[in-house]
């Protein structure tokens, strides 16, 4: 097991910033924290605390105010050992659970009463990248690997080589939701063994036979199920340090059918903890190694904080967003005319310089939203040019977006629905990591910024743009005043700019 994260190259010695991640999974929540020395990531503490908050997802997908007050707890304990850390430093997760709870948003703000750090809730694709990026950057393998994460309400499975995952999939099976859903008075039979392995077979289908058509030189597995499950085999079995063999999983089904209670049950090496999960856990491993033919398997001790840790040092340190890389090969795939809305996107860079200290939005963060949102813009012309703002907003709401947590990805996807035509302010999200009146004010720059470009080629139309308050005082170029159709446009736009609280003038 890898004792040091991934080496970062070109950090100059002399620095020693830290980092540190936190998941909030759906049974524990995991936080890690590392320093950089010589070119490395070195982890300073492990903390973990059990939480089941997916024992706490009610069936009216509400999360119980005892699951609630458990996560409180958890995250100030949290908040203490990430004392002395800065905002930068700091990236927090939010996994299954959370993106299940309708109730969500009451946890994230009882949480900020608690807790100083953003959360930022990932979806199921963007766990699992994250997830195989923990074991890419701590494994030295090269050829085709697959990973297996068994989490509390989903599992991850990702086949990639090398750093780029070339398949993720995310399935809404964990070992806390099938323990309560197959074993949860704590009985133990063959039948409902079966059902559980059949339940978690048809999980996989989708995925299945794309998963088995890839050669795979190496299989990880990742979570505290897995875990649990490789420490057990090699105490009993004697068998080679964290490897899982498909026999032993049928071994291991046996004991516990034996048991014929969970609380019957103990295993030599396996966290006290970790046992009312396992019956779950297992039904699940052994439907994946039927399913997708796993002969063998690898536990690994990273997982999704390393992913997240490393991908948040390379960001700060050294300016490589995987983001960026997202939004151009979003930009590729739809054909986006680059002349245009690179015109677009430095259009609204000039408006956002000149009144971001005024608007009070002066960040690096929204700085990047505008840009990328510009860049974007048109995607939607890949399905039509009618309604091509809804198509763009349809598209980035729902692509699959490397990267991008999920209000990120709602921030750049609002600014393209109402990048043009009518402002639907009802179709606004309100968002928990952003200000709204941030967010009204970026699709203000934007809209500007494409009205400004209408005709699709260069031209001086703006000379200055001046802010103070709510109030958006745009000063045109004689040619600008001089071009009837952008007066037409713009008097248009004070109305719809009004609804965004923005008192649009021009001179």
């Amino acid at each position: 097991m890898t004792e040091n994260l991934p080496r970062l190259d070109d950090l100059p010695d002399e620095k020693t910033p830290q980092f540190a991640a936190l998941d909030l999974g759906s049974n524990s929540f995991h936080l890690l924290t590392a320093r950089v020395s010589h070119q490395s990531l070195q982890p300073l503490q492990k903390f973990k605390q059990k939480v089941e908050l997916a024992r706490g997802l009610k069936k009216n997908g509400k999360l119980s105010e005892q699951a609630i007050q458990r996560g409180l707890d958890a995250l100030a304990l949290c908040s203490q050992r990430l004392e002395g850390f800065a905002g930068d430093e700091v990236r927090v997760v939010a996994t299954h659970t959370l993106r299940e709870a309708i109730n969500s948003e009451i946890f994230l703000a009882r949480a900020a009463t608690v807790f100083p750090f953003p959360i930022q809730i990932i979806s199921g694709h963007e766990e699992a990248r994250l997830i195989y990026q923990g074991v890419a950057q701590t494994t030295a393998a090269n050829g085709q690997r697959l990973v297996i994460d068994i989490g509390g309400g989903s599992t991850e499975i990702i086949s990639g080589h090398a750093f780029e995952p070339d398949l993720v999939a995310s399935r809404s099976m964990g070992c806390v939701s099938f323990s309560e859903r197959f074993f949860k008075d704590g009985r133990i039979t063959e039948k409902r063994f079966d059902k559980a392995i059949v339940a978690a077979r048809r999980e996989l289908e989708p995925v299945a036979r794309t998963l088995r058509k890839y050669l795979h030189d190496e299989v990880f597995g990742t979570s505290g199920t897995i875990k649990a499950i490789a420490q057990w085999v090699q105490q009993r079995d004697s068998s080679p340090a964290d490897l899982i063999q498909r026999v032993q999983l049928d071994a291991c089904r046996q004991e516990l059918i034996l048991a014929k209670d969970i609380q019957n049950f103990q295993a030599v090496g396996v966290d006290p903890d970790r046992v009312p999960v396992l019956p779950g856990g297992l039904a699940i491993l052994i439907a994946i190694f039927d399913e997708l033919g796993v002969k063998n398997l690898l536990a690994h001790d990273a997982a999704l904080r390393e992913g997240v840790l490393y991908e948040l040092a390379e960001r700060v340190l050294h300016k490589k967003d995987v983001r960026q890389r997202t939004i151009e090969g979003l930009a590729s795939r739809y054909l986006v005319d680059k002349e245009q809305a690179h015109r677009v996107q430095q259009t609204s860079l000039d408006l956002y310089q000149q009144v971001a200290k005024a608007w009070q939005i002066h960040s690096k963060e929204y700085q990047l939203f505008l840009a990328w949102a510009a860049l974007l813009h048109e995607v939607g012309l890949s399905v039509n040019s009618s309604g091509l703002q809804k198509h763009s907003g349809y598209i980035l709401r729902h692509a699959d977006m490397p990267g991008f947590n999920k209000e990120e990805q709602a921030f750049v996807a609002t600014l393209a629905a109402q990048h043009r035509k009518k402002i639907r302010v009802e179709q606004i999200p309100e968002l928990h990591l952003y200000e709204q009146q941030t967010l009204y004010r970026s699709i203000a720059l934007l809209r500007l910024a494409v009205l400004f470009n209408t005709d699709r080629q260069p031209s001086q139309l703006l000379l200055k743009t001046n802010a103070q308050k709510d109030t958006l005082l745009l000063t045109l170029t004689p040619q600008g005043r001089q071009n009837p159709m952008l007066c037409l446009d713009l008097d248009n736009e004070i109305k719809q700019q009004a609804k965004l609280g923005v008192a649009l003038r021009y001179e």
